[in-house]
C-alpha cells in the first residue's frame, strides 16, 4: 500500500508538473484572438493602437511582461515599452538597472568590482518594431515575438532568455507612422493603389529620415528614445528595417566598409559576431538567403541605430526582405539581376534564395528568428 501511495503521489505530481506550463500557455492570448488575424497575414496590418492592445492584454495575462509608458510621440500619442523577463527579474529590475548603470558610468569601479556586478546583472536587450513606418513587417513582429517567448516561456530556451536577460521590447519607434501606413494601406487594398506610397511623410517633418538624428536629437522621439536609453543602459541594441538586397533575403552584420572611424573596436568584434550568430540560426532553421556587408556601412555616426556603438553599446540594424506592405508576390529567377541567376553561393551569401512566393510572413518570421 505504501508503495502504490508513492507511486500514486509521483504520478500526480508529475501530472501536476505537465499540467502547469500547458495552463500558462493557454492563458497567453493568441495575436489572432485579439487582431483577427495572425501576424503577417496577406493584405492584414495591425496598427499601433491594435498592437498597443494586444501588449496590454499580454500584460494582463503574465507576470512576465510590464508595460512601461515612456513619452509621447509627435502627434501626442501615448508611446509604450514592454519590459519582458521572468517575474523574478522584473521584481528586481530596479535594481538590475542600477547595475547597468554603474557598469556604463564606471568612474572609480575596480575591476574586481565590475565583474562581481557583471555576475549579479541581467542583459538589458533592446529590439525593436522599426522606425520605418512603411517596412511594415517590423511593428508586426513584435507582436508574434512577445507572443512566442511568453507562451513557451516553461521550454528551456525562451527560459533561459527569461532568466537572463531582461528584454525591452518596442512595439514600435515610430507609431504615428505605423498607424499612418497602416491605415493608408487598408484603404487601398483591392484596388490598384494597393501597392502605392504613401503621399505624405510619415513622421512628422522628418519621414524616412528619422534614423539620421540620433546626435543632434531635433524631434520628440529622438529625444525620448535618448533619453530611455540613458535610464536603462542597455547592452545591446537591434533596431529593425526592411531594404534587404535583392534577391537575398536579409541583411545582417557585419557592415560594409567604411565604418566610423571611433567607433570601439571591440563593439565592432562585438556586432559582427551577433550578426553571424544570427545567420547560422536562421540556417539552422532552413531559413536560407542571408547575407553581410554589401551595401550598408556605418560610417554616419547619426544613425539611431549605430550612434550607441560610440557609448559602448553594441547597437546595428538588420534589414529583411519586402515586397510591398502586405501584398504577397512571387518571383521566379527571370526577376533576378543576371549575376545572381546562376545562384552560386558565396563566402557571405552562402545560400542563396531560389525565389518563390514572399508573403509579409516570411519576413515576420525572419526577423523574429534573428531576434530570438
Amino acid at each position: 500500500m505504501i508503495d502504490r501511495h508513492v507511486r500514486l503521489q509521483h504520478l500526480s505530481l508529475v501530472a501536476a508538473t505537465l499540467a502547469t506550463p500547458i495552463a500558462a500557455q493557454q492563458s497567453i492570448p493568441t495575436p489572432e484572438s485579439v487582431l483577427g488575424f495572425p501576424p503577417g497575414a496577406d493584405f492584414k496590418l495591425a496598427d499601433y493602437d491594435q498592437s498597443l492592445d494586444y501588449f496590454r492584454q499580454l500584460g494582463a495575462a503574465s507576470d512576465q511582461l510590464r508595460l512601461v509608458e515612456i513619452g509621447t510621440t509627435s502627434e501626442g500619442r501615448a508611446w509604450y515599452v514592454a519590459l519582458i523577463s521572468s517575474a523574478e527579474n522584473l521584481a528586481e529590475v530596479e535594481r538590475y538597472r542600477a547595475i547597468a548603470q554603474r557598469l556604463a558610468h564606471p568612474v572609480g569601479l575596480t575591476d574586481d568590482e565590475a565583474h562581481e556586478l557583471a555576475r549579479e546583472g541581467k542583459a538589458f536587450v533592446h529590439i525593436d518594431g522599426g522606425l520605418h513606418a512603411s517596412e511594415v513587417a517590423c511593428a508586426q513582429h513584435t507582436i508574434q515575438l512577445a507572443y512566442e517567448l511568453l507562451s513557451t516561456a516553461n521550454e528551456p530556451k525562451s527560459r533561459a532568455i527569461l532568466d537572463n536577460v531582461i528584454f525591452v521590447l518596442w512595439p514600435s519607434i515610430n507609431p504615428d507612422g505605423q498607424n499612418m501606413v497602416a491605415d493608408w494601406y487598408r484603404s487601398n487594398v483591392g484596388t490598384p493603389y494597393e501597392v502605392s506610397p504613401m503621399p505624405w511623410l510619415y513622421q512628422k517633418y522628418i519621414g524616412h529620415d528619422n534614423n539620421r538624428d540620433a546626435y543632434m536629437l531635433n524631434m520628440i522621439e529622438s529625444r525620448v528614445i535618448g533619453r530611455f536609453w540613458r535610464h536603462w543602459e542597455p547592452q545591446i541594441i537591434h533596431v529593425h528595417h526592411q531594404s534587404s538586397p535583392f534577391p537575398t533575403r536579409i541583411w545582417l552584420p557585419p557592415f560594409a566598409e567604411p565604418i566610423a572611424t571611433q567607433a570601439p573596436p571591440l563593439m565592432s568584434r562585438e556586432v559582427n559576431m551577433i550578426g553571424m550568430a544570427m545567420a547560422q540560426g536562421l540556417e539552422s532553421k532552413g531559413q536560407v538567403g542571408a547575407t553581410h556587408m554589401s551595401p550598408f556601412d556605418a560610417w554616419y555616426p547619426g544613425y539611431i541605430d549605430y550612434l550607441p556603438m560610440f557609448q559602448n553599446i553594441a547597437a546595428y540594424w538588420t534589414e529583411t526582405a519586402l515586397y510591398r506592405y502586405a501584398t504577397p508576390h512571387f518571383y521566379t529567377i527571370s526577376d533576378f539581376p543576371p549575376s545572381s541567376r546562376d545562384l552560386r553561393p558565396q563566402t557571405l551569401y552562402s545560400s542563396p534564395w531560389e525565389g518563390g512566393w514572399w508573403r509579409l510572413r516570411d519576413a515576420v518570421e525572419y526577423m523574429v528568428a534573428g531576434a530570438r
